[in-house]
């Protein structure tokens, strides 16, 4: 096994969004400083220490990185940071005040090439390997690899010094529809069960009860794992720790179709379903305290953020939703509509190299734009060869993303502060 180089981790954001916090793939080089005073035709200085010419940009990977400048760090094999539950502690970071660099006419174009175009993040590696839909990826604790799930009835495990794939497992039940993880487990939804698979110990356990294929999955917790199915039951399992086994406690009917995103939040799981319908069940109860009408076509994603609820959908369109203020916490109303030209096939919300919420929507025309929140403002694309079916966020500061050809691809967020400072500094 390929050794991971440790590297210390930058600040833990604030708990919100619910998933992905910033982290750790080491920046790329920078590209060589170029004259402010040139650029705006007014340099006297000969010789000049800076270039008078545009800087040209590294050239983008076109295949799995090999090179230890894009190690990624598992943040749960770092002890030494943590809080020994794999997660680093809240320390909020200082802010300093830095005046933006003036705007450029055309968009920039990050190290990654032609497919990261925006500000605050770049290109690191595409992994190729899988030879349908990439359905979903696992982070678990401890470990220093990436695991992806896919269509074509694998789960590869990608080396995270090297990017290189060092297993594929295949898969007797055949398709994988959704793949995360739950502490160290490696969880697959498959058809009729999920199968949980303990990398470090080589340990296997089978979480019977769905009749139909798993279509949604969510671990946000240590304790709870929730399956949606096919038939539009979702079925609910809690963690044994003392004997590292699943017990199951509910099984949720109520939706007509299947299941296909999950959220939890505000002590509730909301379920969203293909035929636009959204659920909200108590956790304790296990029933469901309100149910509408989410969208006019299947809801693809929920997130909770801070006071409100985001649904995506196969309509085009991204709603966020407030809980009322003068009524039930779990009565709903649409705050905003976002619409997109495209259908949206996924989404979900992080938090970017500057601690500032992002969110992140994935198209069916194979763009996946960034936006700040709460203004929804677009800070950029990236783009793949085919419509993601599945965004990743839980490494700190690095986006995966999984499309329908089967390529993965890994984004990095970076620091608009820093650039600022450079610039402010070459001038």
């Amino acid at each position: 096994m390929a050794a991971v180089q440790l590297l210390p981790l930058p600040p833990a954001a604030p708990p919100q969004p619910r998933r992905g916090k910033p982290g750790c793939w080491n920046t790329p080089p920078a590209p060589p400083k170029v004259c402010h005073y040139w650029k705006s035709g007014r340099c006297s200085r000969n010789p000049c220490r800076f270039l008078h010419t545009d800087a040209p940009y590294p050239a983008p990977p076109i295949a799995a990185v090999n090179t230890r400048s894009n190690t990624w760090v598992n943040p749960s094999c770092v002890a030494a940071n943590s809080d020994g539950k794999g997660r680093a502690p809240p320390v909020q970071p200082a802010k300093r005040q830095v005046e933006a660099p003036p705007e450029t006419p055309a968009k920039r174009r990050c190290g990654g090439g032609a497919w990261c175009v925006g500000d605050g993040f770049c290109g690191v590696a595409r992994l190729k390997g899988h030879a349908k839909a990439v359905t979903g990826f696992a982070l678990p604790e401890g470990s220093d690899k990436l695991f992806s799930g896919s269509l074509d009835g694998t789960v590869r495990a990608w080396d995270c010094s090297t990017g290189q794939c060092v297993r594929v497992e295949e898969m007797q039940e055949g398709e994988v529809h959704k793949l995360i993880a739950m502490g160290p487990w490696v969880l697959a939804g498959v058809r009729g069960a999920v199968k949980a698979i303990h990398p470090g110990t080589g340990k296997e356990l089978w979480l019977r009860g769905p009749a139909s294929q798993i279509t949604a999955m969510l671990a946000e917790d240590e304790d709870h794992l929730f399956a949606g199915a096919e038939d539009g039951a979702v079925f609910m399992w809690r963690m044994n720790q003392e004997q590292q086994s699943f017990d199951e406690v509910a099984a949720l009917t109520g939706h007509y179709k299947a299941v296909v995103s999950l959220a939890q939040g505000k002590g509730a799981l909301y379920s969203g379903s293909t035929d636009g319908s959204i659920r909200v069940w108590d956790l304790d109860t296990h029933r469901c305290i309100y149910s509408f009408a989410g969208h006019s076509s299947a809801v693809t994603a929920l997130l909770c953020w801070e006071r409100f609820l985001l649904s995506s959908s196969d309509d085009g369109t991204v709603k966020v939703w407030q809980w009322k203020p003068d009524h039930d916490d779990l009565d709903l109303e649409v705050h905003y509509t976002h619409k997109e030209d495209e259908r949206v096939v996924s989404m979900d919300g992080t938090y970017d190299a500057d601690e500032k919420p992002v969110l992140l929507v994935s198209r069916g025309d194979g763009v996946v734009r960034v936006y700040d929140l709460p203004s929804l403002k677009k800070r950029g694309d990236i783009l793949c060869d085919d419509e993601v079916r599945t965004i990743s966020v839980r490494s700190r500061g690095v986006v995966f993303t999984g499309d329908a050809s089967g390529e993965v691809r890994v984004v990095k967020w970076t620091s608009l502060s820093d650039a600022a400072e450079s610039y402010l500094a070459m001038a």
